[in-house]
């Protein structure tokens, strides 16, 4: 019962950390309709992007985890 009430807990904060993320659309529509774009710079993550990114990471762990758990016990 905890394990459930903590993976909801969790996919919430999942949910919400997504969200929150700047999005990077841009490149894949400019792709798709072939206009000039930096689809394929390399683009290194600063400051609260990579935070978010590291903790979305962190969050998609944990879901997968207690999933995996759950299902076992």
């Amino acid at each position: 019962m905890v394990l459930n009430i903590l993976l909801v807990l969790v996919s919430i904060a999942l949910i919400v950390v997504c969200l929150l993320q700047s999005g990077k659309s841009d490149g894949v529509v400019n792709a798709l309709t072939g206009q000039s774009s930096n689809l394929f710079a390399h683009q290194k993550e600063r400051g609260a992007d990579l935070v978010l990114t590291r903790i979305t990471v962190g969050l998609a762990i944990a879901f997968f985890v207690l999933a995996i758990l759950i299902r076992m016990g």
